[in-house]
């Protein structure tokens, strides 16, 4: 059974359509890297995975769970209970900037999941050792470097154990030297084969470490395989065009 599955999935704002019968799967343990020009609808597959929009049409299934099928949503409870199963990183890294880094981690768990407190604190610590931060615990995010707010966020998103983890553009708005940061840590993830969808523009990210990559273009998976088929080979001329800017 695939960890997801997408079918037919439709999404619009207003007269505007931008995601247009999008159908995929991915299996436990798969690196999807999504790739496209701005305004593709990348980011918006997302964030309609995730619940942050809503789908006009079509179903996708967690784990055979249905979030929405035929169209139809489950209820509230069983839609939140999916929604938790995944964890997603922006690029804009959304800290809270009155915040600590070990609070930014430890408050969603201890506010709204009213988790033990000790208990949150040591799963931040231990996931801030992860990304190579356990030092900057008790900074604020404004003394850190965007990088860092970055390795951050991504430890944020891992705090309640997701079994999927999302990446929206998350080296987009770094520097060379920051983006190498945040790259290692997610190739470590899927060196631990966590199931992952990764919206990028970080080529070598997808040829190197992606299970499959995804084209998108005009809100339609245009072409989809292997990194060597659809990066190195590819079909559709659309796929070759886009490529060939992002290489020049």
């Amino acid at each position: 059974m695939p960890m997801i599955e997408i079918r037919q999935l439709k999404k619009s704002f207003r007269s505007l359509e931008v995601l247009r019968d999008i159908s995929f799967s991915v299996e436990r343990g798969d690196v999807i890297a999504v790739i496209g020009s701005s305004g593709s609808g990348k980011s918006t597959l997302l964030r309609c995975l995730i619940n942050l929009e809503s789908i006009d049409g079509g179903t996708v299934l967690v784990d055979g769970d249905p979030l929405i099928q035929d169209g139809v949503y489950a209820s509230p409870g069983e839609v939140r209970a999916i929604t938790m199963r995944m964890g997603m990183v922006f690029q804009s890294f959304n800290l809270f900037p009155h915040l600590s880094v070990r609070k930014n981690l430890t408050m969603p768990l201890v506010s709204v999941q009213k988790a033990d407190p000790e208990k949150a604190d040591a799963r931040a610590l231990e996931l801030l050792k992860k990304v190579g931060l356990a030092d900057r615990a008790d900074e604020m995010p404004n003394h850190l470097s965007g990088g860092q707010k970055q390795r951050v966020a991504i430890a944020r998103a891992l705090m309640l154990n997701p079994e999927i983890m999302l990446f929206d553009e998350p080296t987009s708005a770094l520097d060379p030297q920051l983006t190498g940061e945040v790259l290692s840590v997610m190739r470590q993830l899927a060196g631990e084969h966590m199931t992952m969808i990764v919206v990028t523009h970080e080529m070598s990210f997808a040829r190197d470490v992606a299970s499959r990559v995804l084209y998108m273009d005009g809100g339609e998976i245009v072409e989809a395989g292997t990194p060597d088929e659809v990066l190195k080979h590819p079909k559709n001329p659309r796929t070759a065009g886009f490529l060939g800017s992002a290489f020049a």
